[in-house]
């Protein structure tokens, strides 16, 4: 029993040597395989996110969102426009209301995201040739259900006055093609080349994903490369490099790179098999995605040769990326934010991969519109990491950098 142990040992020693790349390679699956951190941030968490979100929107598409009504006139009309409110995909007439102060509590409770007022004498005031006012209230907080509820509403309200001027001007005597031509001389034709189903799941999902997995990214390097100097570990990390401090870095940091780089490929294709278009150049958008990664590890790098401290490291890191999504250009559109708040998007690699995303995903920009955005990634790759590995090596080599937490 002990022989056939002791042979194994040996080979496996054999195979590993004392110092070098590999040396380090190892040393680092070793300290990832026995850290409880580092399991959760690179091995269970980005598939748990992942599910998490494509669950949270896999309805894709926002339907049936509550409206209370308050009918104040009763008539066949009324109950029309209520029908066709109904029938809209967005709205769905969840209670009717006795008087505005129920129908405003029901919107205050959350209840319903709004309130459908159809004022008295309604249907008198169309066979008059008057053009009396419904009142929709909208609860603008939840801006997305809001605009949805406002967008489904007008829609039905055109479609039904379309419908009653139609049938007013052919009463007249005018034919249907002389009526249509009356109630709207000029029309518009709206066509939406990209994402035409408001699908919400290309949308966000496909912008939080990248998201998460960026933080996890800059999470684990900075641990990874931080508690080196917090455990004062950093001169046996250095010697297993037979004494080469970018060796080291970076035969520390590639394991982290890979196993990223693969979850960024199953990222990707996750997102395509749950149906995002991918109609630019696949093979841009996986280099893209390896970039990215490598952009966060490589600030990882620059803050915590900066820093010299895993905590402050990962302070600023944690502010650096959870402040993302905010500034991307994704929910509130880029053009529109200060200056300031532009300065501050250009400086997020996420900022620049998620527009390559789009670019190569729903729009099929060509290749070339996307280069900006893929150098842009590689300029944080080459300052952030090169500024990192001018700095790190005297943090290493030196004790007083050593120890803290």
């Amino acid at each position: 029993m002990g022989r056939p142990a002791a042979r194994r040992r040996a080979a496996l020693k054999a195979l590993i040597p004392e110092t070098g790349f590999r040396a380090v390679f190892c040393r680092e699956l070793v300290r990832m395989a026995r850290s409880r951190l580092l399991i959760m941030v690179v091995f269970l968490l980005p598939p748990l996110s992942f599910a998490f979100i494509a669950w949270f929107f896999s309805q894709g598409v926002l339907s049936n969102l509550p409206v209370a009504v308050l009918d104040q006139d009763n008539t066949q009309l009324s109950r029309e426009i209520i029908r066709r409110m109904d029938a809209t995909p967005g709205i769905r007439i969840h209670l009717p209301a006795s008087n505005f102060t129920e129908g405003r509590q029901a919107i205050q409770s959350g209840e319903t995201y709004g309130l459908l007022i159809i004022p008295k004498n309604l249907e008198k005031d169309v066979l008059r040739g008057l053009a009396p006012k419904t009142i929709l209230y909208v609860n603008n907080t939840y801006m997305i259900a809001a605009s949805l509820i406002m967008k489904d509403a007008t829609m039905a309200m055109q479609s039904l006055s379309s419908g009653l001027e139609l049938k007013r001007h052919m009463a007249e005597g005018q034919t249907r093609n002389a009526a249509i031509g009356r109630i709207q001389p000029i029309r518009v034709d709206v066509r939406v080349p990209f994402n035409p189903y408001s699908n919400y799941f290309y949308f966000l999902a496909a912008t939080l994903l990248p998201t998460m997995l960026h933080m996890f990214v800059i999470t684990s390097a900075i641990y990874a490369l931080g508690s080196e100097l917090a455990r004062s570990t950093a001169a046996e990390w250095l010697e297993k490099a037979g004494g080469s401090a970018w060796i080291a870095i970076i035969a520390k940091i590639l394991p982290y790179t890979l196993i990223f780089c693969v979850w960024g490929l199953f990222m990707n294709a996750f997102l395509f098999r749950m149906g995002v278009p991918m109609e630019g150049s696949g093979l841009l958008l996986r280099l893209a995605t390896s970039s990215m990664v490598l952009a966060y590890q490589a600030v990882a790098l620059f803050l915590v040769a900066i820093c010299a401290n895993m905590r402050m490291a990962l302070s600023l890191a944690s502010f650096y990326a959870s402040t993302a999504f905010a500034f991307v250009g994704v929910t509130f559109p880029a053009m529109g934010m200060p200056s300031a708040a532009r300065l501050w998007g250009d400086l997020l690699p996420l900022t620049h991969y998620l527009r390559l995303f789009v670019d190569q995903t729903l729009r099929g920009a060509p290749v070339q519109a996307s280069m900006d955005a893929f150098g842009s990634l590689w300029l944080f790759v080459i300052l952030a990491g090169g500024t990192g590995l001018i700095l790190m090596p005297g943090r290493m080599k030196n004790p007083v950098y050593w120890g803290r937490k």
